[in-house]
Parts: C-alpha cells; structure tokens; sequence
C-alpha cells in the first residue's frame, strides 16, 4: 500500500509540473500578450473585452503588425483600406486621409471602434460578430434574414462559409485561452 501512494505521489507531482511548464513556459511562448498599451486603451475606451481583442489579433495576423492578407487587409488586426477609411471618419480626432494601417495603435484603434460597432449592430451577440469582421456585416446581415440560416434573425445557426465558421471557433476559442491564461 505504501509502495503504491509512493508511486501516486510521483505521479501527481510530475503531471504538476509538466502542467506548470505548460502554464508558464509554453502558452507564453505560443500566445503571447503583446501590444498591452494599445489594446487595453481602445478596449476600454471602445469597450470591448480586451480578451477578444487578443484573440483576434492572434488569429489574424499572428502578432506580425507588417501582415498582409491575400485580400489586401492589414495590420495586426487585419483592417481593409475601405473600412479603415470608413472607421476612420467615425472616430473623433481620427485623421481618415493620413491614415497608417500597419501602425499597431491605429490599426487596433480601428480594429477595436469596428468590433464595438459590430457588436452594437449585431445586438452584443459575439459569434455573430466575429463572422461578420471576417466575412463583413453586408454578407451577415443576409445571413440574418434567411430563415434557413437564422431562425430569429439575430443568432446564426449555420454559417455558410467554411473559412467563416472556423474563424468564429478559433477566435472563440483564443479568447478562452486568454481569458484562462491571462485573466484579461
């Protein structure tokens, strides 16, 4: 009987250390936080949880704030230079014609203004957000009113394209590991 508690002991104690190796060595260097400054200014002032705003940027660009996508968008957070434009105009003391999207602070500016006003357009439902930031409200809002695709106009059941779906997942499930990680 001793032998094996002896043995159990061993065993808990390496799975806790193999864990905090996990929490603290490898998550970090996998999910970083970066960007810290920018992020929880616009997040609070746009209010959007910060978690988010961590998850997307993962997602989009991987923290790499020269990325271009093979659609033209840019920056950490992915912004077009049509809704970069647009955004800008609607946020005060935002300069729309010198605009500098692959700058971190106004690239999570606007990032940060389009998720707010995504959630303010799409009634706070997250899911419902995120697919319109990756697939654009235009194409969301059609969603919406297909009753195949959402019954009560409001949350959407089936998300018709593939690349949108898995974007919604990952983003979900980034925002997760930060909120678990970092607690932001």
């Amino acid at each position: 009987m001793i032998r094996f508690l002896k043995k159990l002991l061993s065993l808990v104690f390496f799975l806790c250390v193999v864990a905090a190796i996990g929490y603290f060595v490898v998550v970090p260097r996998f999910v970083p936080l970066e960007y810290e400054e920018y992020v929880e200014k616009y997040a609070s002032q746009y209010q959007v949880e910060p978690s988010l705003v961590y998850a997307v940027i993962f997602c989009e660009s991987g923290y790499d704030p020269q990325a271009v996508s093979h659609a033209g968008s840019k920056g950490l957070m992915q912004i077009s230079d049509d809704t970069a434009v647009w955004a800008a105009q609607q946020i005060e003391g935002m300069d729309a014609e010198n605009l500098n999207v692959m700058d971190p602070d106004e690239n999570i500016q606007i990032g940060c203004w389009y998720l707010h006003w995504l959630h303010d357009k799409f009634n706070g439902n997250t899911p419902t957000c995120l697919a319109a930031y990756n697939a654009g409200h235009n194409k969301v809002a059609q969603w919406l009113a297909d009753e195949e695709k959402s019954a009560d106009g409001l949350t959407l059941e089936e998300i018709p394209y593939a690349e949108t779906d898995q974007y919604v997942k990952k983003v979900t499930l980034m925002q997760q590991v930060y909120q678990w990680r970092y607690g932001v």
